[in-house]
Formats: structure tokens, sequence, C-alpha cells
């Protein structure tokens, strides 16, 4: 049986969800906001093994019975409830308790909860990484702003969604606000950006063209983005799956960019990928590959 946690009201789980359906996988979906299903959950560790149980309605579930895990969301929107925050623990626990694939496991995905951390880890195997300075004081940010030429991108140093923006005289003025919330600078790499899908040991590369600094939003901005399936350089493939396989990612959806001259920088490594924009704009099959994934249990 495989274990699915998150909402279904997710694309990307209602996604796997359906592909994991053609092929008559026995699933479970559980949520701490499931509405209308009431769950519950125990373990216990007996002669060094797990002995358990899960309950989502009238259906209880062994752990021996469960063959993977995708952990999709592991947050409640009740997050001012002392009790969801707790069932959203127990259920991350839970799955880091069962000696199966976990798609993804808690050390893997958290090294996106800060990107200056991760990138330490994504220019050891081999990636060049933009000069990028985290601060708190506005003369840092403005000397590093004429230190890369004025070309500076600013985003958030979490895993908290942001949009990348390009720092410009007009933000001058608001520097100050940097004292508040520290804030990721970096240089701004020309060239073309590539999102990387990783599934066990298969790849799925996509380029994109935008007009936008940050391509996600570039229609919110009235500007344009295209997407096709391309095939890396061998050696820059080989490169990203050494990376996720160091960091320890089931799944993983990495961001490139191509220079001019053939170069390629990685900017960050996203553990839980929004892959459906992608796999809908290019007909990569990438829900199938993840699909198949927990389908055999191993990564």
């Amino acid at each position: 049986m495989i274990l699915l946690v998150g909402p279904m009201a997710d694309p990307v789980l209602a996604n796997v969800c359906a592909r994991l359906a053609v092929r008559n996988a026995d699933l479970m979906l559980v949520h701490p906001d499931a509405d209308g299903d009431t769950w519950n959950l125990s373990w216990a560790i007996e002669d060094g093994c797990v002995s358990d149980r899960i309950g989502l309605g009238n259906r209880i579930v062994r752990g021996s019975d469960i063959e993977s895990v995708y952990l999709r969301a592991m947050t409640s929107r009740d997050t001012s409830m002392q009790a969801a925050r707790m069932a959203v623990t127990s259920l991350w626990e839970f799955a880091e308790s069962l000696p199966v694939l976990v798609v993804n496991r808690r050390q893997a995905s958290h090294t996106n909860m800060s990107k200056p951390y991760q990138l330490q880890l994504i220019e050891r195997y081999g990636f060049r990484v933009p000069k990028t300075l985290v601060t708190m004081v506005p003369e840092q940010a403005r000397a590093f702003y004429d230190e890369c030429g004025g070309r500076v991108i600013y985003k958030s140093i979490s895993s908290e969604r942001s949009i990348v923006k390009r720092l410009t005289p007009d933000d001058f003025a608001r520097l100050d606000l940097v004292r508040e919330c520290p804030t990721q600078f970096q240089e701004m790499i020309p060239g073309t950006d590539l999102r990387v899908h990783t599934v066990g040991d298969r790849l799925f590369a996509t380029e994109v063209v935008s007009d936008g600094v940050d391509y996600r939003y570039a229609a919110d901005e009235g500007g344009r983005r295209s997407m096709r399936a391309v095939e890396l350089p061998p050696a820059i493939h080989a490169r990203c799956l050494d990376l996720v396989g160091g960091i320890g990612l089931s799944l993983s959806g990495i961001d490139l960019r191509r220079t001019p001259d053939g170069s390629y920088y990685c900017f960050e490594v996203n553990t839980s990928p929004a892959f459906t924009l992608f796999e809908n704009h290019t007909g990569q099959r990438i829900g199938d590959a993840l699909a198949d994934l927990l389908l055999t249990g191993t990564a």
C-alpha cells in the first residue's frame, strides 16, 4: 500500500493519485485538515522493529502494509491550533519510522529551509553558484550592488516562496527594511533557465525562455514564457543525479541557468517541486515516473 500525505486539492498530489489509480495501486490519503474524516495514529518500537497502525475513518492499516510514502504537504491550514500542529508532526515522525521509500525524508527535505546552506551543498558537487550576500545591513547591500555592476537580484533565504526581483536604484530608499529581515542578494547571472526534475534515477530537463526576472510570474507582469523539453550534456546530467543523491532526495526540482559560454550555474534544489506546470507545457511524464517509483518502493 502507498501512503500519501497532503490535501487532495493540491494539483500535484491529485496528479500522483490519478496516476496511481490507473495502475490499480492500493493507496491511502491522509491529511490533518481532511474534511469529514477522522484519523488516528499510534506506533511502537519493539525489538528494533516498528509495530504500528494508522486509521482513517473505519480503515486500519498496519505499518508493515505500507510499501512507500509520498509527503506532499506537511502543513495544516489551521496553524493556530496546537492539535493540528501536533498532528502534522506525528505524521512526519510516523513516516520517518517506516523502513520504506519516503519521498522525501525530513533531513533531505530540510536542506531547502536555508538557501545559503543549500548553496554550500550545491557547490560541493561541482556546480557554479552565484556570488551571494545575506545581510541585515543596508550599506552592505548597496556595496554589493556596486561590486556586481548593478546586476543583482534579491529573494528570501528560507523555503518560503518569494518572487525573485531585480535590485534597482528605485529600491535604494527601501534598503533600510533589511534591518528587520535578513535578505539574500545575488549576482544576476545571464543566460537561459532550466528546471531539472529528478525522480529516482530518471531526469526530466525543461528549458524556460522568459523575459521576466522570475519566469514563474512572467505572465503576471505582462511578460512571456515558453518551455520545451531538452537533453542535458552527459556531464551535467550526471552531476544533477550526484547532487540529489548526495542530499538524499528521491524527488527534486533543480534550478539551473546555462550561460552564453556554456557554463551551468545552480541556484537551488526544490525538495517538493510542483512539477505539473512543467509537465503540462512539455508533455514530460514526471507524474508517471513518480507513480512508478512509489510502486516499486525503491529509489
